[in-house]
């Protein structure tokens, strides 16, 4: 039968053509938007050793000077400080609260800041690399209030790591990987190539890795004290808790704020706001732009789906209508109304079979001028699908014609059925 639909499709070659042109033009930039998405529900599918889940930013700030309420007495170094820690304990002992941490400001998870930490092996000073540093203070529990865990799996808690010595430093498995790969990472030493002698860290533990946004890959993370002072309180801290899981986001939410309102109303500190960390990494992908893009190449995708549809179903419609004789002609040979559906939807998928090549050839430019998009490539992330250039290529080609081939099959079964529901004779009369 196929050599026969080809036959056909060949006899019918100027008819073809205007389709074949539009189905190669679509199919092309259909690639393209599929390729985009493919790269980052591939990124998405990647595992971060963390979870934002019944997390909590927790924004407490000083009155100004100017308020009715601001006591000068309580402004002072060791009076901000002491305030501050009550703070901390006023929050840890709200019932509901399961872990609190403090860090940095510019270590939000799920936020947009960043501090970049670049760094190398001391006894190979070929393995180095850049990467994320998490700032935080050790008297805290950052890693149970993110629910950080280790490769495997493991849970870890600050406590697991000695945090005594100033220049301590724990890494994600990436950078365990990238700076040690052939040995055992606790007690090395990650120096900076520009200052050795001044920004040197020893290594106190590994955990899992982390991705910086969800639609990125794992990146080098180093995790470093930065511990609690009057200088830094106020404008470079902030605290995190996690709440139970037995009680709901949205009651802990709103019986939190009603309590710790007049509760943290200590010194000149005050409750400010309290927003979750999804939250943020929400407004974080909207301020980035990812929101959008996501939404532009969702909008393109379906606008070529829906036009394909209608334009394979007006095209096959009319050619129905004029092929009725030759309908006919078969249901009185013999043919089934199942061999009629059959044939006429052969025939679509065909057309874009003879497509497909022409439009690789066309696609292969496009990544031979690096036109393609790879979310959160780096000289740090070798291995992942995605840069299999070869592989990506062929996968991504053959949703893009599942994609399509399922949207010509539904543009061309309800003119199929109708053909295949004429009677012979009504179909030979029309001729």
């Amino acid at each position: 039968m196929l050599v026969h639909i080809f036959k056909q499709l060949w006899n019918r070659r100027r008819s073809n053509l205007w389709i074949g042109i539009e189905l190669l033009l679509v199919f092309c930039l259909l690639w393209y938007i599929v390729d985009y998405f493919f790269v980052l529900e591939y990124n998405k599918s990647l595992p971060s050793c963390r979870d934002l889940n019944h997390t909590w930013q927790v924004d407490v700030a000083l009155l100004p000077e100017e308020h009715p309420d601001y006591q000068p007495g309580e402004s002072d170094s060791t009076a901000l400080v002491d305030n501050y820690y009550r703070v901390l304990d006023r929050i840890r002992q709200y019932k509901e609260v399961e872990a609190l941490a403090v860090l940095s400001s510019w270590s939000t998870p799920g936020g947009g800041g960043y501090y970049g930490d670049w760094l190398r092996n001391r006894k190979d000073t070929t393995r180095e690399g850049s990467g994320q540093a998490i700032l935080f203070d050790p008297r805290t529990d950052f890693f149970k209030v993110f629910r950080y865990t280790t490769k495997e799996g493991r849970p870890v808690s600050v406590e697991d790591f000695d945090w005594s010595d100033p220049k301590a430093v724990v890494i994600g498995n990436l950078a365990k990987e990238t700076f040690f790969p052939d040995g055992d990472a606790i007690g090395q030493i990650l120096e900076s190539p520009r200052k050795p002698d001044d920004v040197n860290y020893i290594v106190k533990g590994v955990v899992g890795d982390t991705k910086r946004f969800d639609y990125e890959r794992p990146q080098l993370t180093f995790f470093r004290a930065e511990r609690i002072t009057s200088d830094n309180i106020t404008n470079e801290m902030e605290i995190a808790v996690r709440n139970h899981e037995s009680i709901s986001d949205d009651r802990f939410l709103q019986d939190f704020k009603n309590t710790m309102s007049r509760e943290l109303r200590i010194g000149n500190f005050y409750l400010r706001g309290v927003k979750s960390y999804n939250r943020i990494n929400a407004e974080t992908d909207f301020r980035f732009g990812q929101t959008s893009d996501v939404r532009v190449h969702t909008g393109m995708m379906l606008f070529f789906l829906v036009n394909i549809i209608h334009c394979v179903m007006g095209t096959f419609w009319y050619r129905i209508r004029v092929r009725r004789d030759e309908v006919g002609l078969r249901m009185a040979m013999g043919s089934t109304r199942t061999d009629i559906r059959k044939m006429l939807i052969l025939e679509g998928l065909c057309l874009l079979a003879v497509v497909v090549l022409p439009a690789m050839l066309i696609e292969v430019q496009f990544v031979y001028l690096d036109l393609i998009d790879t979310l959160g490539q780096g000289k740090n992330n070798l291995g992942y699908l995605p840069d299999r250039l070869v592989l990506r290529f062929i996968l991504t080609n053959l949703l893009t014609w599942v994609l399509l081939a399922v949207a010509i099959v539904a543009a061309i079964w309800l003119p199929a059925d109708k053909a295949a529901k004429m009677a012979p004779a009504d179909a030979l009369h029309y001729e």
